[in-house]
């Protein structure tokens, strides 16, 4: 574990310890300036959801790795064979993180008009698979991976959410298998944006009958919803906008394209959660807890999610080295059901008629194949997915891998997305 973090610590970071698991957060320093800040918000939204989850033909037993492998094989090469499906749901309490935007006085009536609108945005931020919600701090290491920080000097208010059996969330008695799949953290978000948007009308293409949760802990409520996913989570978002069309005004999709690489993504070592993280994923509070997945070694989430071209001395072009250290000591895990239930990553949202920005990196391996330019053709052809969008761009920064938001050309990325995002809503 680290024992202090680099001097760049920013306001968030030094918040890590109120966001992580307890047995990370005591390698985390405080930082008594920051406790009890009103900017930023620990939350706790209980939320009621039902969804139809699909069921496998031959699940494996959840004590035997080796048969969890073969499962996670099958979904890669596309040889799963599934046995219809089966409604979960219930009532769940996802933690999330409320930052907002420091009060100013403004210039003259332009500046107060265009502060009022982004003070009526809410960017509510997914995370990506073996991410939680601290992704979005750039784990204390300040500019320009600071998502949360950079947005709210920009005016806006964002919400870090903790995905189902992720992050801070309670894991037990959730079965990482049947209960864990991507259409009821679908749900399960639709149910928060129906709490925290006004004059909400979200005409569902689903056939969800989830009760519509009452107490907001926000306190308050936005006219417009920009959703802001990573990886998985942008999946998640373009699930979202397609059941639910009407939920946000606009979608921000890094780490995204049309097809995933299941062969880059297969590559990576998969292993168990407890063998790599044992303290953090125990039998005693993880129902089936070898059904939750993290990738081996550090060189491993490196070569999966970072542009690995070196100079000459071996040092990364891309990204510093720190970054990618810490953000493999807090990484978290995917669970077997999100790995099964991601069949239809390449469907997009037909009848979203809200702004769409997809920013993947050019190197980013998991979304695109090697050359670059086939890759900006890639993200260039994801357009196909939402033919009636308002608008729909594409940023594609060079020598960038799949972590786009922790590598060095994460600021750059920041500025193109809140141009677009200050443009579009």
């Amino acid at each position: 574990m680290l024992s202090k973090l680099p001097s760049t610590i920013s306001l968030l970071g030094s918040l890590l310890p109120f966001f992580l698991p307890p047995a990370l957060s005591h390698s985390i320093p405080a930082h008594p300036s920051s406790h009890n800040n009103p900017l930023y918000t620990p939350l706790s939204f209980t939320l009621t959801a039902t969804a139809s989850h699909i069921t496998l033909a031959s699940p494996p037993d959840p004590s035997d790795s080796t048969a969890i492998s073969e499962v996670i094989n099958q979904s890669w090469d596309g040889t799963l064979v599934t046995n219809g499906f089966q409604t979960v749901g219930g009532t769940f309490t996802l933690k999330a993180v409320h930052c907002q935007p420091k009060s100013h006085k403004v210039k003259d009536a332009k500046e107060s008009d265009k502060k009022g609108k982004k003070d009526d945005v809410l960017q509510i931020l997914l995370h990506g698979a073996i991410y939680n919600k601290t992704m979005w701090s750039g784990f204390g290491f300040g500019y320009p991976y600071d998502w949360q920080s950079f947005a709210t000097s920009q005016g806006y208010h964002t919400l870090a959410l903790d995905r189902l059996s992720h992050g801070e969330n309670d894991p037990r008695g959730i079965d990482p298998l049947k209960d864990v799949q991507m259409p009821l953290q679908t749900e399960l978000l639709h149910q928060l944006i129906s709490l925290t948007k006004t004059n909400h009308s979200p005409k569902p293409n689903s056939k969800s009958a989830s009760p519509k949760p009452k107490t907001n802990p926000l306190g308050r409520k936005f006219k417009q919803i920009a959703l802001v996913g990573h990886s998985l989570g942008s999946y998640l978002s373009v699930a979202l906008a397609r059941s639910y069309p009407l939920d946000a005004s606009a979608l921000v999709l890094t780490g995204y394209s049309l097809k995933l690489n299941t062969l880059h993504v297969a590559s990576a070592p998969w292993v168990p959660a407890p063998s790599v993280f044992p303290a953090r994923f125990p039998a005693d509070n993880y129902l089936h807890n070898l059904e939750y997945l993290a990738i081996a070694t550090l060189e491993g989430r490196e070569k999966g999610f970072y542009d690995n071209a070196t100079d000459a001395s071996g040092k990364p072009y891309a990204y510093d080295p720190e970054v990618a250290k810490t953000d493999y000591v807090y990484s978290d895990a995917n669970t077997l059901g999100e790995v099964v239930s991601l069949y239809d990553w390449g469907v997009g949202a037909e009848e979203f008629e809200g702004s769409v920005l997809v920013a993947t990196g050019q190197r980013d391996w998991v979304c695109c194949s090697p050359p670059e330019e086939e890759c900006v053709k890639r993200l260039e052809e994801t357009g196909r997915a939402f033919p009636r969008a308002k608008k729909y761009e594409v940023w594609a920064p060079e020598g960038t891998g799949h972590g786009l938001t922790l590598s060095y050309s994460a600021g750059k990325t920041l500025e193109v997305v809140h141009e677009f995002l200050g443009r579009e809503i």
